[in-house]
């Protein structure tokens, strides 16, 4: 809807922020201004076909990443744990989109655009970071053994990148929300499960240690503000 322009020449957005504003002034000290603002308020909701539920829900914005992994249809876990750790961070969800392989996240405006943001920004220094490891591995190993340690060690700069951030949570009413927006939204789309587990090698749990000592070398510069800043810089102690 954000963008469409409605029969009274107002864009779809400046209705609903128009409304937002009405409806703070409804709850005014002064019952004359509070009272106006109201009807104001239910004239426009009446005229642009707007519910209630319209208006709740766009708080909620939709954010893809535009930095997209090769599979396609059945992730990585490594690549669902980097998800889930910036889901936590800034309090939103996440689903996997089958057959584009894009991941798109959505919860309160700000802090799901922020978090597309951070997956871009982290995923190009994850994929960087696996590749470099994985070209200094002997020649002679097996492939699927480099791709075990591999897969491990992306596991272990992740956890690395985790620990150097908060984790925001999210008022019940909040949670509500966003359960909303997915029954509206999103449908029957399938929840992203748990992501393709690393096939077992030996100096396994080495390579996990060594994607840990490369995770905290992660960069992370978001122009964020009070308590939604995400503070990943250079190496923690």
């Amino acid at each position: 809807m954000t963008g469409t322009t409605t029969g009274k020449g107002m864009s779809q957005k400046a209705v609903m922020e128009r409304l937002k504003k009405l409806l703070a002034l409804s709850r005014s000290s002064n019952a004359h201004e509070a009272a106006a603002a109201l009807a104001r308020a239910q004239q426009l909701m009446h005229e642009h076909q707007i519910t209630e539920d319209d208006l709740v829900l766009s708080n909620i914005g939709d954010f893809a990443c535009r930095f997209t992994w090769g599979a396609k249809t059945r992730p990585t876990r490594y690549q669902t744990r980097l998800w889930s750790m910036i889901n936590a961070v800034f309090g939103v969800r996440s689903v996997f989109m089958e057959g584009s392989g894009q991941i798109r996240f959505y919860g309160l405006t700000d802090r799901a655009e922020i978090a597309a943001y951070t997956c871009d920004v982290l995923s190009r220094q994850l994929r960087q970071a696996r590749a470099d490891f994985l070209g200094a591995q002997n020649k002679r190993i097996k492939r699927t053994t480099k791709i075990s340690r591999a897969d491990n060690f992306a596991e272990g700069w992740i956890l690395a990148v985790r620990s150097k951030a908060q984790r925001l949570v999210i008022s019940p009413e909040e949670e509500q929300l966003l359960l909303r927006y997915e029954d509206t939204a999103l449908g029957e789309m399938e929840k992203m499960t748990e992501g393709r587990a690393a096939p077992p090698s030996r100096r396994s749990d080495q390579a996990f240690c060594d994607g840990h000592r490369e995770g905290r070398k992660a960069q992370l510069h978001a122009p964020m503000a009070g308590e939604q800043r995400l503070a990943i810089a250079g190496d923690v102690p």
